[in-house]
Formats: structure tokens, sequence, C-alpha cells
């Protein structure tokens, strides 16, 4: 396979931040572009030099000259593209979480396997360095045996009005919770969620979660939507990480990089997605990168597997249904 040929469904705002990801990975072309808003589509083919922007979700999916469809829709409405592309033969990439219920990860992961077809989702942490090098430095057991992980997340309150549409145990505590699987390779045996509102949305603003792991580590996530307007869009980003022999300690803001102009103070992303030249590097063009590479190569992605996405899925509903019944939640076996 000389040049691996993508389809994206939903030419949204991180629709556009794949899009930008994609332009640095060698060896890949989007090809085709569908969203619910044509105009839309037909704006972001203009824009990235996207040959084909498709009139309906079949169109794209049974585009024989594709190899995969990358799926970044809204939370909700993630089950139907995924399912018509593995219907089509197309491998599929999809953005976290996974879906927003047990129901629709397990149907995907059932259809994937039946079609022989890779279905990776998007943890883009397990592709951040710093995150990385936390995981190889539990793995080599130079941290001991995990104690305790605190993990931080959040942002400004100038985003809710966009990413308010989904409970923050899905929309960011996902992030931490995969993690914290993928560092303690243990399954978590009880949750405990705290949930307020401080402004008028649809789901908490601010969210504290406690993971009991199986074997007695302790887990905290923690995402708030408060962060004042005037400091910007920042990443108020961290995770600790407690072994027996030893601490990480991860910080992103104050971050490493500061610009300071007549226009004021600005702290850039430079590991999720930082943009050079219109092009985007970071943890996002590393984890397309590597989805290219598994559809490119005919191996399957091992680097975050459907099961695992569906296990985080788990713990984040758990934890909401914890903070709206006000007590702890018993989750039994790991999948």
């Amino acid at each position: 396979m000389e040049r691996v040929r993508i389809g994206l469904v939903g030419c949204g705002l991180f629709g556009q931040s794949h899009l930008e990801g994609f332009r640095g990975v060698p060896g890949c072309e989007v090809a085709a572009a569908f969203d619910l808003d044509r105009t839309r589509a037909e704006q972001a083919a203009s824009q990235f030099g996207i040959a084909r922007a498709c009139a309906s979700l079949e169109e794209i999916c049974a585009l024989a000259d594709l190899h995969a469809i990358d799926v970044v829709t809204s939370e909700t409405a993630h089950l139907e593209p995924v399912l018509k592309a593995l219907e089509h033969d197309k491998h599929v990439f999809l953005e976290k979480p996974m879906a927003i219920t047990l129901e629709d990860c397990s149907r995907m992961i059932r259809t994937a396997e039946d079609a022989g077809r890779f279905l990776m989702v998007g943890h883009i942490l397990r592709f951040e360095t710093k995150y990385r090098m936390i995981k190889e430095a539990v793995g080599s057991g130079r941290l001991g045996d995990v104690v305790s992980m605190h993990a931080r997340r959040n942002r400004p309150k100038s985003l809710l009005p966009r990413y308010g549409r989904t409970h923050p145990a899905l929309e960011n505590c996902i992030h931490d919770i995969d993690l914290m699987l993928w560092y303690t390779a243990k399954p978590v045996r009880r949750v405990r969620g705290y949930g307020r509102k401080a402004t008028n949305g649809l789901h908490p603003d601010t969210f504290w979660g406690v993971l009991e792991f199986e074997g007695g580590a302790i887990g905290v996530v923690e995402t708030i939507w408060l962060l004042p307007e005037p400091a910007g869009v920042v990443l108020d980003d961290a995770f600790q990480l407690i072994g027996t022999r030893g601490i990480a300690n991860l910080h992103l803001v104050p971050g490493s990089l500061a610009f300071l102009t007549e226009n004021g103070f600005d702290l850039p992303d430079v590991g999720y997605g930082p943009m050079i030249s219109g092009t985007a590097y970071g943890a996002l063009r590393e984890e397309l990168a590597y989805f290219c590479e598994c559809v490119r190569n005919n191996q399957p992605p091992g680097a975050i597997t459907p099961v695992e996405a569906r296990r985080a899925v788990r713990v984040a509903l758990a934890l909401i249904e914890s903070a709206e019944r006000g007590k702890d939640i018993e989750i039994g076996d790991w999948d």
C-alpha cells in the first residue's frame, strides 16, 4: 500500500484538528470528507485540499479507494458512522469517548470483529511523550507498585457552550481514567463521584471522582470548567503518580513555552497538538500516524484496544451514576 487514504466524517472543530494532524503524516491522504452540514464539509475540503466532499454517510463509506474512516462526530453520534464504515470493510479511527453507552461500545466491538477490520479509539494521552514516560517508568518497576494517582484537567468556562453537551466524566475525565487503567493494568472495583454546578449548564461544571483499584491503589480524577476567560485557552492539566519506590509529577501549567507580546501573555500547547506552519504535531500527529501505519502494515493497533476503550467508558458511567445516586458504585468484573 503506497498511500493510506482516509475519509473524514465530522468536519467540526476537532475534525479540523485531525486534518491539521494528517498534514504531518507521511504517506497518508485525506481523500474525502462528510459532515451533516454540507457547507462545512465543502469548506474543509477547500481549505485542506480534499478531493471530494460527500453528500451522505453512505457515499463516503462506500468509496472503494478509501482504506479507513476517521470518525470525529459529536459524542452521541459515534455509533452509526462506525457501523457504516465497518459494514463497508473500512478500518476505523474513532475519537474518544468510544460511546456514551456500554451497549454501543459492545456493538462496535462485535461489528469490528465480525468485519475483520481495525477499530482504534483516540485516547491521545497514550501518545503524549510525558505521559508515555510515566508508563515506561511504571512498567520498568522504577516507581515500584502504584499506590496513588491524582489527575487534574481543568478548562476555561468560555468553552462550556461548546463542550458542555457531554458529561465531564465522559468528555474530560475519560482521559485520566484510561491513563490510570493503563498504568495499573488492574480493574477498578469501586467508584465514588461528586458533581457540582456553579453555572446553568446541562451537566456539572465541577466533577471529582475517586477510583479504587484491585490491589488497593487509589485514583482521583478532577475536571473543572471554570477557568476565567481572561486567562485564555490554557491547559491546566497535571498528573501525579505515587509508587512504593518513587513519584512522578507532571504539570502543564505553567508551560515550558510562553510568549509575552503587546496582545498579552500566551501559553501555547506544546504536547497535544502544537501548531507549526498549519500542521499539528505532538500527540495528535503521533496517534494518527500510528493508526495509518497499522493500516498500511495490516497490523492490529495494540497501543489502545477497543476493549480497553470500553473499560474507560464503563468507569466513567459508573462515576456519573455514583454522583447522581450519592453513593459508592461497585463495578465488579473487569469487562
